[in-house]
Parts: structure tokens; C-alpha cells; sequence
């Protein structure tokens, strides 16, 4: 009897070794890529004696250090190197701790001359491989405090920001929208949070104002909103997947998910790959080898030929039954029952099917109307195909008091310089045309 609790035991921890340990799966971390408004109106007050640069890079150090161990974070900042020049990636998305991506900003951008080349820089960021890496989770960090601009202004290029974001949508790449400050261009921040599907719920797509509660983007008055919203986004970008892997890397799989009275939830069962499991072990008698000596194994969960390896080969035992598939989107789980040692294909529910632009996840991926699936000049929100880059009765230029100096408190947005601006006030003009008539007036007499 000795030897076959031997047996039993060396059979147990064969059948243990076989279950994947979670813990020593590889696991692909997030990627991120923080793009950063460096234009010269970043230098207006936020309040509490910070400019809104000092601001953000508080909160982004913050960020990366409560989340570098589970995000593969990246820098991009823009302009770069000034002027309107394209953003540029100084830190590439890897495993970068929190002082790598501060070295990344640089200094505090200029006094003047920094404009806001915003379209221009997602541009440039649905180029950067790692980002077009279909394999990984990849998301972009937008943070803005003013207009697509740059000198002079163009109104026609005010949404041009909407369609890049599709772009990068299109990519697989989810685009994160956050406003800091009064000064923003609430107007195109919000269809471009639609156009990224990452509206907040109950948003107003069509607001303009920067203080309206209901924007779809995220807007940040101050730093202690600014580091709420990027822990917020953070948590978002780390949250557990129904999908098998370990998507927050804590070494769990689907752990944020209930199980049901059998162990499972629909990605699988608990600390084992989705849908394995193992029916109890049994004892092998001595009767039974005397009776059946040199028994063929079967796949029925039996010890059959008493060698102390149960069911060898075999995938799973004859007759058992697990569920299948997902319960995600428009998807349903179906089940899969076991013959011959192997699971069957998966029968019932709902599989996953091609996109629509319907506000439904047909592909069950957890993300509702992504990619390209609206014709030409539409994109796809709220359910349906819209034209975001129409002009509404919004006014296209921005008030007047956005495009004088940048430095102002209020915080203009528009990274203005005097350069190509005339900066001498009409009111003076006129007085020097009355001393000149004065001078020729006395010369007469």
C-alpha cells in the first residue's frame, strides 16, 4: 500500500507540474506613450505659485512612479525642437522609471515662439513602431493646453487634430484626451475623445466651453485634478482583462473576475489556463492490476493500467465538459465537451463577428467601433457614421484675448510670439499721426 501512495504522490505532482504557473508567465506590459504640450503658453499660472509646465511634470512623475512597474511608459513632447516643428519621442516607450521620463521634458519651453502643432505631433506618434506593435496593449497620453495653431492661424486646420486620432484609433492605439487649463479648444478635445472612443459617459460632444462639467476629454484645472486624471487613466490602462493573460502583471490571471460554484469564470478557472481542470485522483487497487494486467489506458480519469500516471496523452477526460468562448461585447459562451481525450470545438453562443459602426462590440475585444468603418471624411460615433470636421456656429477663430501674449495668467493656449504680429496698439498710430500734423502745422506758422 506503501507503493501506491508513492504513486499517488509522484501522480499528483506530475498532474500540478503540468498546470501553467501564473506567476512565471511572461507577461507583455501596457505600453504609453505621454505626448506633451511644450508650447510657451504652458509657462501661464495653474495656481499655487506653479506654471502649468511644473504642474505637468509633477503629475507625470507621480504617474510613472505608481505605475512603471505594470506600464512600458515613452515620451513624446511637442513642438520639437521649437517654433511649430513636429513633436518628437525623446524617451522611446521600454521600461523607464520615473526620472528617465522627467530628463525627457527638458527644460521649460521659451518665453514665446513655442506654438501648438498638435495634429502634426499624433501624426508623427502613429509612425512610432512600438505603437504599431498589434501584439501589445498600446495607448497615447495626449496633454494639451491650447489650440491646434500655429503662426499664423489657420481656421481650416482647427479639427485636424480629429482625424489623426482616428488614425491612431484605426492603429489600435487608445487615445487618452486631457485639457489643462482654461485656455484649451474644448470644442475639438471632445471629438477627439469620441473620435477615440474614449468619451466619458453622458459627455457633450458639441460643447466649446472649457468650464462645462460634461466634457467628453478630460479636463484638469489645477495639478491635484491633473495627477487625479492621469491616476485615473493609469488604472484604466492597467485594469484586468477577461482575455487569459495577465494584463496588470501581478502575476494573476482574470483575478478580477468572479467564479462561479465549478471554479470558472469566461476566461477560464482559477490559477490555471482558461478552462482546465482535473477531476479527482483515484486510487489504483491492487485488485485491479491483478485482474486487469497490462490494461490500455483510456481517457476516462482512471488510473487503467495502474502505472501510477493517470490518463496519459490525454487532453481531458472522456465526457467532461467545460464552457467556451467569451462573454464580452455581443459575444456568449458556448461549451465544449471531450472525446477520445480531446475538447471538441466550442457549440452554442455567440462568436465574435467583423466591426460595425453600431455602438456595439461585435468583436468582442472590450472596445466599441474601433477602426475604419465609416466611408471617407466620417467617423464613427455615438452609433453611427458623423462628420466631426464640419464647422458648427462656433466661432473658428479663438476670442481675442487668446491670441495676445501667452504669458498672461489666464493662460492663453495658443503659445503666441510677437513675431509676424504687430504688436503696437492702434490707439498709439493714431497719436503719432496728430504729432506729425502738429509739427507740419508749427512749421507752417
Amino acid at each position: 500500500m506503501r507503493s501506491i501512495t508513492v504513486s499517488l504522490f509522484l501522480t499528483a505532482a506530475c498532474l500540478l507540474s503540468a498546470v501553467p504557473n501564473a506567476a512565471a508567465q511572461r507577461c507583455d506590459a501596457p505600453q504609453a506613450l505621454i505626448s506633451v504640450d511644450k508650447s510657451s503658453s504652458m509657462l501661464g499660472s495653474i495656481g499655487g505659485g506653479l506654471t502649468k509646465w511644473d504642474a505637468a511634470q509633477m503629475a507625470i512623475e507621480e504617474m510613472a512612479m505608481s505605475y512603471a512597474d505594470t506600464v512600458n511608459f515613452g515620451l513624446q513632447i511637442f513642438p520639437y525642437p521649437n517654433r511649430c516643428e513636429p513633436g518628437a519621442v525623446t524617451i522611446d516607450i521600454g521600461d523607464n522609471d520615473a526620472s528617465t521620463l522627467i530628463e525627457g521634458l527638458g527644460e521649460a519651453p521659451p518665453g514665446g515662439g513655442n506654438w501648438t502643432p498638435m495634429a502634426q505631433t499624433l501624426d508623427v506618434a502613429a509612425e512610432v513602431p512600438a505603437l504599431r506593435d498589434t501584439g501589445r496593449d498600446n495607448h497615447l497620453i495626449l496633454i494639451t493646453d491650447g489650440w491646434q495653431w500655429c503662426d499664423p492661424y489657420e481656421a481650416s486646420t482647427r479639427f485636424t487634430p480629429v482625424d489623426s486620432v482616428a488614425t491612431l484609433r484605426a492603429l489600435g492605439v487608445t487615445v487618452h484626451v486631457v485639457g489643462f487649463g482654461m485656455g484649451v479648444d474644448a470644442l475639438t478635445l471632445n471629438r477627439a475623445a469620441v473620435a477615440a472612443g474614449t468619451d466619458l459617459p453622458g459627455c457633450d460632444a458639441t460643447g466649446s466651453d472649457p468650464s462645462d462639467p460634461n466634457q467628453c476629454y478630460h479636463q484638469a484645472n489645477d495639478i491635484t485634478e491633473l495627477r487625479s486624471i492621469l491616476d485615473a487613466i493609469g488604472r484604466d490602462i492597467t485594469d484586468e482583462l477577461c482575455d487569459g493573460f495577465d494584463n496588470d502583471c501581478d502575476g494573476m490571471i482574470d483575478e478580477d473576475y468572479d467564479l462561479d460554484d465549478d471554479g470558472y469564470t469566461t476566461c477560464g478557472t482559477d490559477d490555471t489556463m482558461p478552462g482546465m481542470t482535473f477531476p479527482e485522483l483515484s486510487d489504483c487497487e491492487d485488485l485491479l492490476a491483478e485482474i486487469n494486467p497490462g490494461r490500455e489506458e483510456i481517457c476516462d480519469g482512471i488510473d487503467n493500467d495502474c502505472d501510477g500516471i493517470r490518463d496519459p496523452g490525454c487532453a481531458c477526460t472522456d465526457g467532461m465538459r467545460q464552457p467556451c468562448g467569451m462573454d464580452i461585447g455581443v459575444c456568449a459562451p458556448g461549451e465544449q465537451v471531450c472525446a477520445a481525450g480531446t475538447w471538441g470545438e466550442c457549440s452554442g453562443g455567440t462568436l465574435p463577428a467583423g466591426e460595425s459602426c453600431d455602438g456595439r462590440d461585435e468583436d468582442c475585444d472590450e472596445r466599441v467601433d474601433e477602426g475604419v468603418l465609416c466611408p471617407d471624411g466620417l467617423t464613427c460615433a455615438d452609433g453611427g457614421c458623423i462628420d466631426l470636421t464640419t464647422p458648427t456656429d462656433t466661432p473658428m477663430d479663438p476670442p481675442p484675448e487668446l491670441r495676445e501674449n501667452p504669458a498672461m495668467p489666464s493662460g492663453a493656449g495658443c503659445a503666441c510670439s510677437t513675431i509676424g504680429v504687430s504688436s503696437t496698439p492702434d490707439s498709439l498710430w493714431g497719436l503719432a499721426g496728430l504729432m506729425g500734423l502738429a509739427l507740419v502745422w508749427r512749421r507752417r506758422r
